[in-house]
């Protein structure tokens, strides 16, 4: 089956320096993206020490839409030397409201995915203000989303998380006995364990502590591939230019939050 895209702008994949590096055609309903036959392992981790690479070698794949980037920074970097900057803007005269990189293929039947993030302070949201975004596809159904771990804001402006089901239908508010730090490191995991009948289970921490949890759901639709997407993406910020900074992203069969 050939992935199906649909109302999905022009995108810019970016100059890649690895040999790995996969070729991504934009998302225009023709060739299928590279890593579709790939499989997922929980033993994954990536800090951008070696830039872009750790998606590359996995057949994974960065974009941004034109007026959107992605590139490796030396400051703030929550380990080791370097971090990746997701710059994004929701101007609506500038086509930029996302830019991420992406692991995709056959996803595991349970794990934790991981990353760490850094919002500078300032910026508020009044639409949806994406950190993680999960599609997965099935032999007769193209992609579609299926969880989301966003941000949401609060009257007095605080950053809430905010885990989105769109499988199940087990939509929550946002936490509001949590706040998302700014001009910090922070750590966000999503553990997932798919299933297509009232099985299965998510759970959402923060810097390793249980914030969110929902049992005995359906989690997925009996899928056959899929993609986890990290990094910035907004509809409608305040100002509208912002830069998100995420470092440590890993699929692991534990919980692991430590640099």
């Amino acid at each position: 089956m050939a992935a199906v895209w649909s109302c999905e702008p022009a995108l810019d994949v970016g100059a890649w320096k690895c040999a790995a590096a996969p070729l991504f055609i934009p998302p225009d309903g023709s060739p299928e993206p590279p890593g579709r036959d790939t499989t997922v392992t929980p033993t994954w981790r990536t800090s951008f020490e070696d830039g872009f690479c750790g998606y590359a070698e996995v057949r994974g794949f960065c974009y941004s839409a034109p007026g959107a980037s992605y590139r490796i920074v030396d400051a703030p970097a929550r380990t080791g030397r370097k971090a990746a900057a997701f710059t994004i803007t929701t101007d609506t005269s500038v086509e930029g409201e996302q830019t991420r990189c992406v692991r995709e293929g056959a996803l595991p039947k349970e794990a934790y995915y991981t990353a760490s993030f850094y919002i500078p302070s300032g910026t508020t949201s009044e639409g949806n203000w994406n950190l993680m975004h999960f599609q997965t596809a099935t032999a007769t159904f193209p992609l579609r989303g299926s969880w989301d771990v966003s941000i949401a804001s609060s009257a007095d402006g605080k950053l809430l998380p905010w885990l989105r089901d769109y499988v199940g239908g087990s939509m929550s508010r946002p936490v509001e006995d949590h706040e998302l730090p700014t001009d910090e490191w922070f750590t966000l995991s999503l553990w997932l364990r798919r299933e297509s009948t009232e099985t299965g289970a998510a759970a959402l921490y923060l810097n390793g502590e249980l914030i969110d949890e929902r049992n005995d759901i359906v989690t997925d639709s009996n899928s056959t591939w899929g993609q986890w997407y990290v990094g910035n993406l907004a509809e409608n910020l305040n100002p509208p230019t912002s830069t998100i900074y995420v470092d440590d992203v890993s699929i692991h069969e534990t919980l692991d939050v430590s640099p």
